[in-house]
């Protein structure tokens, strides 16, 4: 799993085998999508914002392309409580472990909170934003209202689970009524918007 700073992956293919080693639920399309998210916005100012981390797998995703592919090197805020669960147990040390695997640590800022708590720690000017926290209607409308403002225009917004929680896909489609932001394409479960102004 650890990748070697002297012999960096020259095949994409190579970058999806080490994400797909990490517990998690996105498609390679959707690894795909996250890939590249940081290129798609290298002409853009702004930081990168990830709310939902879980074991690390669309972090590796964002962070190995911000390494690999973008030009701008930019770091991922990984906002996540990692709080224990019932099904599966506590995961902040494989999260841990995974970023360290891919030395990824000095592009991965963990902000160990909720995304309601973490505002303060973010950065005002965000040029990705990749939304896969909870996936009730209120709190990813909470997400949206709290983090949105800051997204700067051109910046792209990435929803996790658009099509499989009914929630998810009310508050995205709210937000696309707004002349502000418009549908890019999806991945799968993952639907990309942009904010125009």
């Amino acid at each position: 799993m650890n990748i070697n700073e002297n012999n960096p992956p020259l095949q994409i293919s190579q970058l999806y085998g080490f994400i797909d080693q990490v517990d998690g639920w996105l498609t390679g399309y959707e690894q795909s999508a996250l890939l590249h998210l940081p290129a798609l916005v290298d002409h853009l100012d702004g930081e990168i914002i990830e709310i939902g981390s879980f074991k690390g797998k669309s972090t590796a995703a964002l962070g190995l392309g911000s390494k690999w592919i973008s030009n701008q090197k930019r770091s991922i805020y990984a906002i996540d409580p990692f709080i224990p669960s019932t099904e599966y147990g506590e995961y902040y040390n494989d999260f841990q472990k995974n970023i360290l695997g891919f030395q990824l640590e000095n592009y991965v800022v963990i902000i160990k909170k909720y995304s309601h708590e973490a505002l303060l720690e973010c950065p005002k000017r965000i040029s990705a934003l990749f939304i896969d926290g909870n996936h009730n209607y209120l709190d990813v409308k909470r997400d949206i209202e709290l983090y949105s403002p800051r997204v700067v225009a051109g910046g792209m917004i990435a929803f996790h689970d658009y099509n499989v929680y009914h929630g998810v896909q009310r508050a995205v489609d709210e937000l696309c009524v707004s002349k502000e932001y418009v549908y890019v394409c999806d991945y799968d479960s993952l639907r990309l918007i942009r904010k125009l102004n």
